[in-house]
């Protein structure tokens, strides 16, 4: 079984944080080359909350004209379920292969409202598959994520996947057993998700290591338990460091120094500190 590979993309900026939509194709070219069969645009890396509506459809717009080979996955989440909605019709507009959006995340919203919201930036897209990204750590649901799929396949024709990005690997299985696609989002562990019979994934490491992960991936497959975590182990290095030195920023900023220069992400998530700096060039 092969793995299926989506880079989480960063969004690009200039030095004045405006968006610099002139380096998507240099991202989409850098992407092909090492494998990546997705780009997941507009997600948590690509800073969506942060993103006026106009910048993101500008965005999608971008991916779509240089994708090439690559699938495109848009999300759309936002706090107004109207921009949601909008963002969705949108994304299908231009062509994307999936649309995707985060659960409410501002107040706690039960499992009926958070499959309303769901049903209706769903239904905006009626010709394009539909991914419930699920990242409690982010949003804050409590509603486990097997109840919203159970009740979301009874009213979204278009729910074909789970973009899941947690730690919680029994819930993991769950969604794998209920039927729909499992796209697993915690890069750190990889191999634990692999090993569980993970097949899809989508993450921002992916921008640089997509090459070792499918070495991890056949590792696993043939049974070289310890080769597969050591060839995870920049995966779990990365993860440390951004942990302590800015979180998306150092990603994005690790990302940036192979190529192409991305720009700083926006406030409050950036730009880095002149420490979490360093600790770029360091870990570089």
């Amino acid at each position: 079984m092969t793995l299926e590979i989506w880079a989480a993309v960063p969004t690009p900026y200039d030095e004045a944080g405006e968006l610099a939509l002139g380096q998507v194709a240099a991202q989409a070219e850098r992407l092909a080359a090492d494998g990546v069969d997705g780009v997941f645009v507009g997600g948590t890396t690509g800073e969506f909350p942060y993103l006026s509506v106009g910048e993101r459809r500008a965005l999608a717009e971008a991916w779509a004209q240089a994708r090439g080979g690559l699938r495109l996955g848009v999300h759309v989440g936002a706090t107004d379920v109207r921009d949601a909605a909008a963002l969705a019709g949108h994304a299908e507009s231009v062509g994307a292969d999936l649309v995707s959006t985060v659960a409410p995340y501002y107040g706690p919203t039960g499992l009926t409202g958070t499959v309303d919201f769901f049903e209706t930036v769903a239904a905006a897209a009626p010709g394009t598959p539909f991914c419930i990204y699920h990242f409690p750590g982010m949003t804050g649901s409590r509603v486990p994520i097997v109840d919203i799929v159970a009740a979301a396949r009874t009213r979204i024709p278009t729910l074909s996947s789970v973009k899941f990005t947690d730690e919680d690997l029994s819930a993991f299985a769950a969604v794998r057993a209920s039927g729909v696609e499992a796209y697993f989002g915690r890069d750190e562990l990889l191999p634990a998700a692999l090993a569980m019979g993970a097949n899809r994934v989508i993450g921002s490491l992916y921008n640089l290591l997509a090459p070792q992960a499918r070495r991890v991936h056949d590792a696993l497959a043939a049974g070289h338990l310890e080769e597969a975590f050591a060839l995870h182990e920049p995966f779990r290095r990365i993860a440390v460091a951004a942990g302590r030195h800015g979180g998306p920023a150092f990603v994005k900023a690790l990302i940036s120094a192979q190529g192409p220069d991305l720009g700083a992400t926006r406030t409050p998530w950036g730009p880095l500190t002149e420490k979490d700096a360093a600790a770029v060039v360091a870990f570089v």
